[in-house]
């Protein structure tokens, strides 16, 4: 059987077949409201979710009819896709034209994409990222989806598993696979080999260019599944909870949008990491076998890897953050029923993959009057 990670591996060879989807799924039907109208004053409220939609639901069975259920039931204004490519993102406009729903993408030719149910008038690609740009009542948005590179997993190896490092580097010759030695945690090691994997560096370059975003004015949204942890999550409060073995380590993806400005919408919502974790990965799946959705089968393994990022502005407010998903998780090899605090809004629908999407609600101040 072929695994979602070798999976991924070849995403770079499929990205950019099929059919680009390049606008509008269907037109907007007369008199229909805009995105997010609120009748009571210059405000509208938006929606964003992150959604690693797992290979355009392909592992699931009806999983491409659970992606465009999700947005279907969740209605969010902004979505940022990853595991995404242009094939998926034209069959996902699709699929909700024929829900009566008018989504547009941002035409990025690999994954990650933004589909939003604004006109996106700028969009542009980056390694790992991509970007549109939105008017929402005349007040113009920058959104960012990331989906970052998913090797050098080092979150594992307090875990007693090998994050799937290539060689020639410390801690390659485990693969993905058991460490017959047990646990490291070795944090400077770890955050060695962190830095390698090179998610913090193709971060820095979007952050770098939202920063000229604000300069034209324009508010900024960051998310995405960023295949590492919070430094929010590995805190002294959590060191001996979920496997983290003592250690409390400084991720640095998270660490740089944070020193950039930004803000993680779900800690702000939800600031105790032991209360309410968050956590969106591995994520229970009901149509899917246990042993496709862990990979530390022995580990408590869950962690909080997708995320929903804004920087403060005057015209921009944080409302709610939730997670949208089965409020069940995989920890060693076992469908286990979360019992922090977190709120989950649990799907009736087929759920097409094996993370958990997090939609953040954010009140816009716009201009028109």
């Amino acid at each position: 059987m072929v695994r979602r990670r070798e999976l991924l591996g070849l995403l770079g060879a499929t990205v950019g077949a099929g059919v680009v989807g390049t606008g509008t799924a269907e037109a907007r039907p007369a008199g229909a409201e805009l995105p997010g109208a609120d009748r009571r004053g210059p405000h509208t409220r938006l929606k964003v979710l992150q959604f690693n939609i797992w290979l355009g639901g392909s592992r699931v069975q009806n999983g491409r009819a659970g992606i465009a259920d999700t947005v279907a039931a969740v209605r969010p204004d902004i979505v940022m896709l990853s595991e995404s490519n242009p094939e998926r993102v034209a069959a996902l406009l699709s699929d909700l034209a024929a829900r009566g729903l008018t989504y547009y993408d941002n035409a990025n030719p690999t994954d990650p994409g933004v589909i939003s149910r604004y006109p996106i008038i700028e969009h542009q690609s980056f390694p790992s990222w991509s970007k549109a740009v939105v008017s929402v009542g005349g007040t113009e948005v920058a959104a960012y989806s990331g989906h970052l590179e998913y090797r050098y997993y080092v979150n594992y190896l307090p875990r007693g598993y090998g994050g799937g490092t290539p060689a020639p580097l410390e801690t390659s010759e485990y693969g993905w696979g058991e460490i017959p030695t047990g646990p490291i945690t070795d944090t400077g090691l770890i955050m060695r080999l962190n830095e390698a994997s090179g998610r913090t560096a193709v971060t820095r370059t979007v952050l770098a260019d939202a920063a000229k975003e604000r300069r034209k004015g324009r508010l900024t949204l960051l998310a995405g599944d960023f295949n590492e942890p919070s430094h929010l999550d590995w805190t002294r409060r959590t060191r001996h909870l979920f496997d983290h073995r003592g250690t409390v380590i400084p991720w640095s993806t998270t660490k740089s949008i944070e020193a950039a400005g930004f803000r993680d919408s779900y800690r702000e919502i939800h600031p105790d990491p032991v209360r309410t974790p968050g956590f969106t990965w591995p994520s229970d799946n009901p149509g899917a076998k246990v042993e496709e959705l862990t990979w530390a089968p022995k580990a408590d393994e869950r962690d909080r890897i997708d995320f929903v990022f804004y920087h403060p502005d005057r015209r921009l407010r944080l409302l709610d953050s939730t997670i949208v998903g089965p409020a069940a998780s995989i920890v060693r090899n076992t469908r286990t029923r979360e019992t922090g605090r977190d709120r989950f809004w649990e799907p009736d629908w087929t759920w097409p993959t094996d993370h958990k999407a997090v939609l953040s609600t954010f009140r816009v101040t716009t201009r028109h009057r």
